[in-house]
């Protein structure tokens, strides 16, 4: 109790002393992006929500000051009546919402806070500014989402690497591998997709902003080339790697993991649980969808195999007769520096580990 009324005391002597010159006033509470995270601050996003999906900075919360909505309305009074008045509009939002917005900053009152907007510009300006005035320790974010993303571009264009590609059939446990080898880079973790016709099951795929920057926070953290990364088509998902680690993958020196066909088999199986009818009805879909390739009986047949529960059989005709026919279409020119076994996935680990310190 004590707490609420203390909030609402904060919150009303705050209203008072609100004005668009205390609001909007400039401020020296700038900081580079690296600073914020070297310091763990807790880095807010208050663009719109469609702003936030679209793309932001990998860790951020959004607080958003306005609404999608509020967002275009201030923008066609911008294009329309100037600047004076879009600044208007946008106050008198920010001042029928100011408890909500102060409420929503509650969980944060012991971080330190770095704001950004699209370009570090009145919106991020006037939350910090609101923050400081509440108590919050809080800067913003110099040249907002616009530079970040500047930024995360410019490091992808010059990312060309020595690569370690490893290959194998569908099932081999090229995944599996990546996963224990230190100086990796996992593509289909970084999209959210396992870069097959079921590879956004259970996941829900990233848009090409969202996996660029995930992917640019990895390439940051890499030590010395080369990286073991694995053999992709230039589209995962949603979303295409860019052009020059395109390249780099062209280039790379290739590898092979081979096991078992049931090993292959029962480790889709556990990879893809069939966890309720809505997923069996979504697995559905998709072998419809190979009528063209594989003929209708055989889509039947699987069809019918996936409805009586019988995953490892289902399993095995779409590796023999889809899968591996592909890949070794696909992959009949490729030369291998190596070829090992992927039985075990921690020997196959400590084989690649090995065959990378050779080429240092």
């Amino acid at each position: 109790m004590k707490d609420d009324m203390a909030e609402k005391e904060k919150v009303e002597g705050v209203q008072r002393d609100l004005s668009r010159s205390a609001i909007l006033g400039e401020s020296s509470r700038r900081i580079q992006l690296d600073e914020a995270l070297a310091g763990g601050h807790q880095i807010i996003d208050v663009r719109s929500s469609g702003e936030f999906i679209a793309g932001t900075i990998p860790g951020a919360i959004n607080v958003p000051l306005f609404d999608d909505d509020e967002r275009g309305v201030i923008g066609t009074i911008y294009r329309h009546g100037g600047h004076e008045q879009a600044v208007e509009k946008g106050f008198d939002y920010v001042e029928k919402k100011l408890s909500d917005l102060l409420a929503a900053f509650q969980p944060f009152t012991s971080k330190t806070i770095t704001v950004f907007c699209a370009r570090g510009g009145m919106r991020s300006l006037s939350v910090v500014n609101l923050l400081v005035q509440s108590g919050y320790q809080a800067f913003q974010l110099d040249g907002g989402y616009k530079t970040y993303r500047h930024n995360v571009l410019s490091l992808l264009d010059n990312f060309q690497p020595k690569l370690i590609v490893i290959h194998g059939l569908t099932g081999s446990g090229k995944t599996r591998i990546l996963q224990k080898l230190a100086s990796a880079i996992d593509l289909e973790d970084l999209a959210e997709h396992r870069s097959s016709l079921f590879g956004g099951l259970d996941r829900t795929p990233s848009n090409q902003r969202t996996f660029e920057s995930r992917l640019a926070q990895v390439v940051g953290s890499l030590g010395k080339e080369p990286y073991f990364i694995e053999g992709e088509s230039r589209k995962i998902g949603r979303v295409f790697i860019p052009q020059p680690l395109a390249t780099a993958m062209q280039e790379a020196v290739l590898v092979k993991v081979d096991c078992r066909l049931e090993t292959r088999i029962n480790r889709i199986v556990e990879d893809y649980p069939v966890a309720d009818t809505a997923m069996q009805t979504r697995i559905e879909n998709i072998l419809k969808s190979l009528r063209r390739n594989m003929g209708p009986s055989q889509v039947e047949k699987m069809c019918l195999l996936l409805r009586n529960g019988q995953l490892h059989e289902l399993v095995r005709i779409l590796l023999v007769d889809y899968y591996d026919k592909r890949y070794s279409k696909s992959m009949f020119d490729y030369r291998y520096r190596l070829e090992l076994s992927s039985e075990n996935i921690a020997e196959a680990a400590a084989g690649l580990t090995e065959f990378r310190r050779t080429l240092l």
